[in-house]
């Protein structure tokens, strides 16, 4: 019975907790904007002290809460159990402050660790207690129901004379571990511990500042050589040359090839840049080479289950007749590169292939030991040190004072040149309150090490790093740890990393604002101290992934190791003799089997584990019976199965604690219980099992009783899964997708129920097919529906039938309010709906339809906040579209994407998308000859940076092929601005769909593969 009592009274607090600070069973209507966290220095530390799971603290802070709701008066408590009670909470109290001390101590001592790390543990496994008794105590009960029907059942339980005398039982043994821990703290005299002084605000920056700040200092001279170097001497300039940038971790080797790539691409047909890393999946290397250089699989072929040697194969024989650059970046091992090597052939077509890495014998190995062609990194110079440096900090060199010069000399020469390490430590300045104090930077300038200017190291690098780690807020050093659970190298997806921080309890729910918006706010916090890196970027410029350096991993996970936060197993067996308890749990499997993983999983206690990710090939699950306590479970099997296994989720049902799910198997059979809901706790349910168009759903229904989670923010399930009926009492969902047409008409009518949502996809599944009637009540109930959902934000609609959008002859009510409204695919109008032009908060917009009319394009040009548009015109127009130009128009447009048959007919007046940076044209070249042309005015367009054009090669001559190609190509290199250019003929394409099917004297392209 040991966990009783105190479980119980944890439950009561847990319970009421969720009245008072979680969100209720109607959520309130989101705040739209971004949280920023600008509150007062009180606010934060108060905020910081409220989290309720953290690295450095474990389960602490929710313990001290709970013990206080215990002490209220309607637990009504014996006398005795308030003593031990109140002993308890003052101990845990004092022992917590002194851990995040030792926390932000730089070098705590080995006994403070020692004591820390016990007392962590310790809060873990009385939370992980209360856990367990809240479920037996709920499954043993019956009426009444709610938390005033558990507060009764609880009361009447403390009254009984067996509880009493297990009550004092309990709270005997919890007072003799804590007072344990503090009588060793008492006897090894683990009190002196100093912290430093923490200035460190939150003042999230925008990502243009981000990108600002780390422009490109220090790398066109050696891009420029390394070019050079590429049609040098050593090999004819018609033969495959290989290039190899070798340097420390840190010094911008993948910067250096990245900017050359982009530099050089529009010379090559075929291009791709892969990255290794430590441990390569080469199938997956070979499979994302060959879908970059623009290898298309013949049809009804699943590339996925591809062996290596047929990958090896396919990508030889694809780019033997083409001028490719590839790059392979992070090479850690010769024997990847053989791999690799094997795939890409010996032609005379000037074919360039760049590769990085840290270890001079595997860069020699990379280019055949022509150590001519091997470039050695170097540390960026003085002067280019110190621009990148200031830059960050004040955005000009100029506006550093001068009593900060030599201090900021001698931490440059710390840093050592490598750009990594700068950019990291004027991060740590930048965000500093008053970064304009000396005290600041000498702080910084005597924590840095001494020696990593002549000797760059990797326990020299985790020392600059861990400067900055150090000087994050608690809750932000948590948020930063749990990043060690992707493998890497891994695009990290924003919206799911700030979900588990949720699900695992480290963001505090109070204060009236969304803890997924908190959660935000710390995520653009991290980017803005570059603790990582923005990967992909929003229309509206918001971050939406990133990644995490390498060397910032490397610090990651030897925290993660020495605070017990997180444990990497790359294979089942190191689970073997594991001593400690494991916490969190990144699984990285590509060969284990069932017998393997289950003997292994034996081997040690798993029932504790909060969070299990698990990435790999292998589709081996580990039983869930083995879990009792976990929050968050992430499954992700990367390729195809090669036969047709299913993957058991049945056992999921009894994870009571569970909070975040979600599984990405491509091609798997998903099983789910058939009933889930006793996981009340479940906020995230997220099921991706790539369905492709050649396959029937894998994943057919979901669980019947899905509709009672009450909790459940977001549902995420493939095309073509019918929901249950009663969707409507899912009141707190705010995300859902893809709502699929075939749903009943209950279903569809329960979506006018869903008031919270704010993102919305629907689809219509291609086994869809039923009468006009029923589709045409479907379509109506379904804008009936929208008419209600007030906080709706983002609407995607997919494949839906035309005489769907034919019922929307006016704007529903809440769309006013809509910022990305997608209708693509086969979806669409039969011109742009005038109603369009009332939605003033729209940035994103995708729209298909038959034909653009004269005040069409007048419609969209007066959205005053659209930055994407990306129009589908399915007809061959018979007049000219004219792009107006004028004061007003198209204010604030970045990037206007357009599919047309036939490009000529579009026209560009003066003036006209003032702010338009990237222009995406997709045509057909066939009848280029007699009514092909480039778009006229392309050059009134004076923001232009990109230009990139696909052009469908099906049913054209070649001849026709090539003059569109080079007229495009000739129209890029006149532009005033010289916008970069890529252009490309896709001989496997047909854009639009209502072109005229006229047969061109020269073959149809070789193939009848086509693209809408």
């Amino acid at each position: 019975m040991r966990g009783i009592f105190l479980c119980l009274g944890s439950h009561l607090f847990q319970s009421s907790a969720c009245l008072a600070l979680g969100r209720p069973h109607t959520a309130p209507q989101r705040k739209l904007h971004t949280v920023t966290l600008r509150a007062s220095k009180e606010r934060k530390e108060e905020a910081m002290d409220a989290a309720v799971v953290s690295a450095s603290g474990g389960a602490m802070g929710s313990l001290l809460r709970k013990l206080s709701e215990l002490l209220t008066a309607e637990y009504k408590l014996l006398k005795e159990a308030k003593g031990q009670i109140m002993f308890l909470k003052a101990e845990l109290e004092s022992m917590y402050v002194f851990m995040k001390k030792i926390s932000d101590s730089e070098e705590p001592d080995e006994q403070d660790e020692c004591w820390a790390k016990e007392v962590r543990e310790l809060s873990y496994d009385i939370e992980d207690s209360i856990s367990e008794f809240m479920l037996r105590v709920e499954r043993d009960s019956s009426k009444p129901h709610g938390f005033k029907g558990f507060i009764t059942r609880s009361t009447k339980l403390l009254t009984t004379m067996n509880t009493r005398h297990e009550i004092a039982k309990e709270f005997e043994g919890l007072k003799i571990r804590v007072k344990e821990a503090s009588e060793r703290r008492t006897r090894y005299k683990i009190d002196d511990t100093v912290p430093k002084q923490n200035n460190t605000t939150i003042d999230p920056r925008l990502l243009a500042l981000h990108a600002e700040t780390t422009s490109l200092v220090g790398v066109k001279g050696p891009r420029d050589q390394l070019i050079q170097l590429m049609d040098g001497e050593g090999v004819p300039a018609h033969q495959l040359k290989v290039l190899s940038i070798v340097g420390f971790g840190g010094l911008g080797k993948t910067t250096l090839a990245n900017e050359i790539y982009h530099k050089l691409e529009e010379k090559f047909q075929s291009r791709a840049f892969v990255s290794v890393s430590q441990k390569p999946n080469i199938r997956k290397i070979l499979r994302r080479i060959l879908s970059q250089a623009g290898f298309v699989a013949p049809k009804d072929t699943n590339i996925e289950m591809w062996e290596e040697s047929e990958l090896i194969i396919a990508l030889k024989n694809f780019l033997l007749d083409k001028r490719y650059l590839i790059v392979i970046d992070d090479i850690w091992d010769a024997s990847a590169w053989d791999i690799i090597r094997c795939a890409l052939p010996e032609n005379t077509n000037g074919s360039r292939v760049i590769t990085t890495t840290r270890i001079e014998a595997v860069a020699r190995a990379c280019c055949s030991n022509h150590i001519e062609c091997v470039y050695k990194m170097k540390a960026l110079s003085d002067q280019d040190s110190r621009s990148l440096f200031l830059k960050r900090i004040f955005g000009s060199e100029d506006m550093c004072p001068s009593y900060l010069n030599e201090v900021s000399s001698e931490i440059l020469k710390k840093c050592g040149g490598l750009p990594l390490a700068i950019i990291t430590t004027s991060s740590l300045l930048a965000n500093q309150p008053n970064k304009l104090k000396k005290e600041q930077w000498e702080y910084v300038r005597k924590s840095l090490g001494s020696n990593f200017e002549v000797s760059p190291s990797l326990e020299g690098m985790r020392q600059i790093l861990n400067l900055s780690y150090i000087n994050l807020p608690h809750y932000l050093k948590t948020c930063m740890l749990y990043l060690g659970i992707y493998p890497e190298d891994y695009t990290i997806d924003k919206n799911d990393l700030t979900r588990q921080w949720v699900a695992e309890g480290f963001i505090c729910r109070d204060r009236g604002i969304d803890p997924e918006d908190i959660a935000k706010s710390y995520f653009n916090e991290l980017i803005n101290r570059s603790m990582i890196q923005p990967v992909d970027t929003d229309y509206n410029g918001e971050v939406i992934s990133c990644r995490v350096h390498d060397m910032m991993l490397d610090l990651i996970l030897h925290k993660s190791r020495e605070e017990n936060f997180i444990t990497i197993m790359d294979d089942m067996q190191d689970m073997t003799g594991h001593q400690n308890k494991i916490r969190r749990i990144s699984l990285n499997l590509d060969d284990a089997t069932n017998d393997t993983a289950d003997t292994a999983a034996r081997s040690v206690q798993l029932s504790q584990i909060r969070t299990v990710a698990r990435f790999g090939t292998s589709w081996r699950l580990l039983s869930f019976k083995l879990f009792k306590h976990l929050r968050v479970l992430g499954i992700e099997i990367s390729g195809w199965p090669k036969s047709d296994p299913s993957l058991d989720f049945t056992g999921i049902c009894h994870l009571f604690q569970l909070r975040f799910l979600k599984i990405v198997a491509k091609g798997y059979h998903v099983v789910l219980p058939s009933k889930i809901g006793d996981l009340q706790q479940l906020e995230t349910f997220d099921v991706r099992n790539g369905v492709t168009p050649y396959e029937p759903a894998r994943l057919q229904k979901l669980p019947s009783d899905i509709f009672n989670l009450s909790r459940l923010l977001h549902l995420a399930v493939p095309g073509h899964v019918i929901l249950p009926d009663r969707i409507g009492n899912m009141k707190s969902l705010r995300t859902l997708g893809q709502f699929d047409l075939g749903n009943s008409l209950d279903s569809i009518k329960g979506l006018r129920e869903l008031t919270n949502l704010t993102n919305l996809e629907i689809s219509c599944g291609n086994h869809y097919s039923k009468s006009g009637d029923e589709t045409a009540a479907k379509c109506w109930e379904v804008v009936h529906a929208l008419e209600n959902l007030c906080n709706l934000r983002h609407l995607h609609i997919y494949n839906l039938v035309r005489s769907c959008f034919d019922v929307w002859r006016s704007v529903p009510a809440y769309f006013f309010h809509l910022q990305s409204f997608h209708a693509n695919y086969v979806s669409c109008f039969s011109r742009v709906p005038k109603w369009i032009g009332q939605l003033h908060s729209i940035y994103d917009l995708v729209l298909t339809v038959q034909e653009v009319l004269e005040d069409d394009v007048g419609i969209l040009s007066q959205l005053p906040s659209l930055i994407h548009l990306f129009l589908h015109i399915h007809r061959a127009p018979e007049a000219k579209i004219i792009i107006p130009g004028g004061s007003g128009l198209f204010p604030v447009l970045k990037h206007f994407r357009v599919i047309c048959g036939r490009i000529s007919y579009l026209t560009f007046e003066a003036e006209t998308m003032p702010k338009l940076e990237r222009l995406e044209l997709y045509f057909n070249a066939k009848g280029w000859d007699r009514y092909g042309a480039v778009p006229a005015g392309i050059e009134h367009l004076p923001g232009l940076k990109e230009i990139s054009v696909d052009i469908g090669g099906i049913g054209a001559k070649e001849s026709n092929r090539r003059a569109a190609e080079s007229a495009l190509r000739d129209t890029a290199d006149m532009h005033p601005r010289r916008p970069v250019a890529n252009i490309k003929v896709n001989k496997f394409a047909l854009w639009a769909c209502d072109e005229p099917q006229e047969e061109e004297e020269e073959g149809n392209g070789g193939s009848s593969i086509s693209s809408t």
